[in-house]
């Protein structure tokens, strides 16, 4: 049989080839399928891209009873892209897909597929309102399926004009090159011209950052072979020359501001694009994310700068991404620095250190601080450590606030220096810390194992559960401060961790009808020591205490629910709504309904 078409140039096919495996392969959060369509209702399904186990919306619409409406949404989909001749976008639950018949195919039932993605940028509002649709229930971040949700939203590609218009473009000149349709020179040129206009600015590569911050010593930079950037690095990257410096970015919640941990899982999310995308307009500059809490950016000072000069310059470059998320977020945020290598150098060390002085920011409190600016030296020997944990035990036994600060603070800057952003590291360390001062408190004041397990558990929950090293850090804290009140010779003998165990009962069941002689009963008081005990532990009464208890929970229902303020006097244990107005009132200074206006308008200007 005889084939009229001219064989095609093999070393052109392969040029097509390269050229879509640079957009496909470096970019697998967006999968591309064919679809084979029987003209019935069953669809063969294809992967181009490479196989993995994200999780996508699909996964969600089957879990919650919603695959058949997936099912339908296909054939809706491709019949409109049989008719309409072009990529067709549809959307469905607020996600959305590409669909293109394939021109070779002349009955019109093979499509290249794309999705699922978002159009946007996922808000709070959006990703709680898609919840709700899919699950039927109110948002929580004590469920796991909503926590898991919201990573996985988050994790989609955000696909938004023009590089929609790109993408659209791309899969007509994919389906070209899998059916042997396109011009032989055309489809490479194309290919590129979207990769260096659209894809590389839009949709940048994070991983050519990633590999050189990587401490793997196995790990070459991307430059590593050319030893400079070539034409496509610089494309890709956003820069002209070899970065030097390291910095890492964070922000930074008010102390006193009741922090949710989903909402600000999205939040930081929206920062990160922000900040990767600002990035690209900064000089000499590229960024990639910093776990789910940060930025890492790549950068250099002037060549032939002096240090002193090169340090200003960076420090100015740091201040300029601080007032942009001022500006944009409304939020504060801290940078670390770390110091400037020979250009072409892996940047690992840079990376730790940046990464250590970040962490270093919130412990004296600076807004910008370069690494060689403290006193953690960069050989730490594991021994240092060891004499820094030592330190800390022994202020613990003097009972010194002072000397327990400041030992404290030193033991955190030994073992983030040690741990680096290794978060497992520092929670294992942090972690064999508490429980060695705890074993000291019980030595000196007995306690029955029971209730000695329920406070160790309590103790170190909100440690085992932090996400960054951030959160590590700070359960730390909070439960070093918790061991200070109890080892305390203000409360003698066996009442303190007594006392700190009702003081977890009530944290557990504060919308209980909780008594006062029921609760010192319990404690294994009598009414007048217990009311003495509990002042002196706690500075307030037990019914200010659980009157706060409750207006905090009730806070959180209200910045991130529905629910009514009598809804929300029930389960926060409230005698009735007026009851709840009164308290609320008393320890915030503000109705729930004022509370929950400036709390949606605030974030709805974030």
């Amino acid at each position: 049989m005889s084939n009229d078409r001219p064989a095609r140039d093999w070393m052109a096919a392969l040029r097509d080839a390269y050229a879509i495996h640079n957009i496909v392969a470096l970019r697998p959060e967006l999968p591309l399928w064919i679809i084979r369509w029987d003209g019935g209702t069953k669809l063969d399904w294809m992967e181009l891209t490479d196989p993995h186990q994200r999780l996508k919306p699909f996964h969600f619409e089957i879990y919650f009873g919603k695959e058949a409406l997936r099912d339908e949404h296909y054939l809706r989909a491709i019949a409109e892209a049989r008719e309409d001749g072009g990529v067709v976008l549809k959307e469905l639950l607020g996600f959305w897909d590409l669909f293109y018949a394939l021109p070779a195919d002349e009955e019109r039932r093979t499509f290249l597929y794309a999705g699922q993605f978002c159009r946007a940028q996922p808000d709070w509002a959006n990703v709680t309102s898609q919840w709700r649709t899919f699950a039927g229930i109110e948002p929580a971040s004590a469920n796991p399926d909503f926590a898991a949700f919201v990573r996985m939203t988050l994790g989609l590609p955000v696909i938004e004009d023009p590089l929609l218009d790109a993408v659209r473009s791309f899969m007509k000149l994919y389906a070209a090159f899998l059916t042997d349709r396109g011009d032989q020179a055309s489809i490479q040129q194309a290919v590129d011209a979207l990769n260096r206009e659209y894809f590389s600015n839009l949709w940048p590569i994070e991983d050519w950052i990633v590999s050189a911050l990587s401490p793997d010593k196995f790990q070459l930079t991307p430059w590593h072979h050319e030893g400079r950037l070539t034409d496509w690095m610089k494309e890709g990257l956003g820069i002209e020359r070899l970065p030097t410096t390291v910095m890492a970015l964070m922000p930074v919640d008010p102390p006193d501001e009741a922090v949710d941990p989903m909402r600000t899982l999205v939040r930081n999310a929206q920062m990160q694009r922000a900040v990767l995308a600002f990035a690209r307009s900064m000089p000499e500059t590229a960024a990639t994310r910093l776990q789910d809490y940060g930025v890492a950016i790549v950068t250099s000072a002037e060549p032939g700068r002096n240090a002193v000069r090169a340090r200003f310059e960076l420090r100015e470059r740091a201040q300029r991404f601080q007032a942009f998320l001022r500006e944009t977020f409304h939020i504060k945020s801290i940078v670390g620095v770390g110091r400037t290598l020979t250009p072409g150098a892996p940047l690992h060390s840079s990376y730790r250190e940046a990464i250590i002085a970040l962490h270093m920011c919130v412990q004296i409190e600076k807004d910008v601080l370069f690494f060689d600016e403290h006193n953690v030296g960069s050989q730490l020997r594991y021994a240092d450590l060891q004499r820094a944990a030592d330190g800390l035990n022994e202020a613990f036994e003097r009972e010194s606030d002072v000397e327990i600060r400041l030992a404290s603070d030193k033991y955190v800057q030994m073992v983030l220096s040690y741990s680096a952003e290794r978060i497992e590291v520092a929670r294992s360390q942090f972690l064999a810390m508490l429980f060695q001062l705890l074993a000291r408190i019980e030595r000196r004041y007995p306690i029955r194992t029971e209730a000695r397990d329920r406070f160790a558990n309590d103790l170190v929950a909100k440690l085992e559960e932090a996400q960054s090293l951030y959160q590590v850090v700070e359960g730390f804290k909070d439960a070093l401060a918790r061991l200070g009140l109890v080892s305390s010779s203000a409360l003698h003998g066996p009442k303190v961790l007594r006392l700190e165990a009702t003081l977890q009962y009530l944290r557990e069941n504060f919308a209980e009808n909780l008594r006062l002689p029921e609760v010192a009963r319990r404690a294994g008081f009598s009414v007048p020591v217990f009311t003495r005990a509990f002042k002196q532990a706690t500075g307030t009464s037990f019914l200010s205490y659980v009157r706060t208890l409750r207006v905090e929970h009730a806070k959180r229902l209200l910045s991130s629910s529905a629910l009514t303020t009598e809804q929300i006097a029930q389960s926060c244990g409230f005698q009735s709504q007026h009851h709840l107005l009164r308290s609320f009132k008393k320890v915030v200074g503000q109705t729930p309904g004022e509370f929950r206006r400036v709390y949606a308008l605030r974030h709805a200007q974030s």
